[in-house]
């Protein structure tokens, strides 16, 4: 039954018809845009809702189509059509779709379309009421585009992340936390947080649970026992889940570090026996040097005897010696000084490679340093034919430097270098660099093939050569020359061609100043 417009019996005169009631309430409601349509769709009313909504005003829609206000698209594949078609057919078409306003701007609206009729039936208009669900929708969709971010953050994340209930039952549970434990999201559901771990841990669990609960987030460790059997370790993050201010329920996410923890054990491992092999090399180490110290300072006390009871018969304190007497008391005296001289190379690498020796650094010059060192290997020199020579470019060549371990530095090296140079010559050059002071000890003598280079400096090695095996030696002496370069904070090079000679190049910190 038709609802009809009533009116009170005490009612004033005044008050309006029912038409009049229509058309108030058509131009005041402001929500919604109420039109009215022709038969063929043409705006035959229009109110101030549909003037807000739309943009247009009274003067610009009347008369006009209203498939003005569909997308361009829509309107000309016949949409405005086909929905006055189906309200006529109908009585009613409603339909949620994009709008456009005047300025081109769209918005999403719910339209009812509703076919009128006279009193003899006949189609005389529509009716049409709109609604701006634009706000509505934007809700709507970033609302639906969190729940997505948080359904892919679930579904996809590399950590177990499962929710419980206040009294500990599981809610939810990512793909994660199905392989983590090997059951199922279902079969879990009946478990109590708790429970899911290793027996010795469910009372601290429990009590973890109770504090996420309170609003206290909590991080442990602990374990689980896969469905396969095997043993799971996990760091735990428990947080409150939060909805209005109301704790509702707790998260959990959980990393698998079976591997970490087992890694790190492995690794503590490996640094254990490494400390271990390290304190057992040092220790040999140690021995090793003492060792050394002890047998050349023993080896030296009966050798100073050798030689000096060799002194007092070649000098004649215990009768003159005949020249055939002579031969043997010279060879014991040369053969002496050689062993002297090698316990003493043992005895100074013995002090490096223990870390013993110091060194007192102060301006040194050098031009004097190595005058001295080239009249002492002077004798030498001559013994075997050589030229020795020495060349300084720079007038001021002060190094900050310790006298004596540099002396005991290029001594090593002017040595070697007469000990194996059969003919020809050895050059000690000096010259200053911006930051360092250069000695360049260069000889004619058998040089060093360059697959050795790499091991002149080893200790106790020495390359297979007639004359090396003629002197003989330790093999420490460029190992010391090396140490002793470092030790001083310089470095030494050595450029060498087998047969035409070495150059071996210090360079030591200038003084400045």
């Amino acid at each position: 039954m038709p609802h009809r417009l009533r009116t009170h019996a005490t009612a004033s005169p005044a008050l309006p018809g029912r038409d009049e009631l229509y058309r108030l309430l058509v131009e005041n409601v402001t929500d919604y845009a109420i039109l009215l349509l022709s038969t063929e769709g043409r705006v035959v009313t229009w109110n101030e809702g549909a003037e807000r909504m739309f943009g247009y005003d009274e003067a610009d829609a009347l008369g006009r189509e209203f498939a003005l206000f569909f997308p361009q698209e829509e309107a000309e594949s016949g949409t405005p059509d086909r929905d006055l078609a189906t309200a006529a057919r109908d009585g009613r078409c409603e339909t949620v779709a994009w709008r456009v306003r005047k300025d081109g701007s769209r918005l999403w609206a719910s339209v009812v379309l509703t076919a009128i009729h006279d009193a003899s039936g006949r189609l005389i208009g529509f009716g049409q009421i709109t609604r701006d669900l634009t706000e509505r929708k934007e809700v709507a969709e970033r609302y639906e585009e969190s729940r997505q971010r948080y359904r892919s953050l679930f579904e996809n994340n590399p950590d177990a992340v499962c929710s419980f209930d206040p009294d500990g039952t599981l809610r939810t549970a990512n793909p994660a936390a199905e392989s983590l434990t090997g059951h199922h999201a279902d079969d879990l559901r009946a478990r109590e947080f708790w429970t899911l771990f290793v027996p010795a841990d469910r009372e601290q669990m429990r009590t973890l649970f109770a504090e996420a609960l309170a609003g206290q987030p909590q991080v442990a460790q602990s374990a689980l026992v896969h469905r396969s059997g095997r043993r799971v370790e996990l760091r735990l993050t428990l947080v409150p889940i939060l909805v209005a201010g109301a704790i509702i329920g707790v998260y959990c996410i959980a990393e698998d570090v079976t591997e970490r923890l087992r890694a790190d054990a492995e690794r503590e491992s490996l640094l254990l026996r490494e400390r271990v092999a390290r304190a057992e090399a040092e220790a040999a180490n140690a021995a090793k040097t003492d060792f050394l110290a002890v047998v050349s300072h023993e080896l030296k006390t009966p050798l100073h005897a050798i030689t000096g009871f060799a002194d007092l018969l070649h000098d004649g304190e215990l009768g003159a010696l005949t020249d055939p007497q002579r031969r043997p008391v010279d060879r014991i005296r040369t053969n002496g000084r050689q062993l002297l001289r090698m316990i003493e190379d043992v005895l100074g690498y013995a002090r490096l490679d223990s870390g013993e020796e110091r060194v007192r650094l102060e301006r040194v010059p050098l031009d004097r340093v190595l005058s001295e060192l080239v009249d002492e290997a002077q004798k030498s020199a001559t013994a075997k034919g050589l030229a020795l020579s020495m060349e300084v470019r720079d007038e001021i060549c002060l190094a900050e430097t310790d006298p004596g371990r540099v002396r005991d530095l290029i001594r090593a090296l002017l040595s070697n270098a007469v000990k194996f140079t059969e003919s020809g010559e050895v050059r000690v050059t000096l010259w200053r660099e911006p930051s360092w002071v250069a000695v360049e000890v260069e000889d004619t003598g058998i040089g060093i093939d360059p697959e050795q280079m790499p091991r002149v400096w080893d200790p106790f090695w020495q390359a297979e050569h007639p004359l090396i095996r003629k002197v003989g030696g330790t093999g420490l002496g460029l190992s010391i020359a090396r140490r002793l370069a470092s030790l001083l904070g310089g470095d030494i090079a050595v450029v060498s061609t087998p047969g035409a000679g070495s150059t071996f190049t210090v360079r030591l910190p200038l003084a400045h100043g």
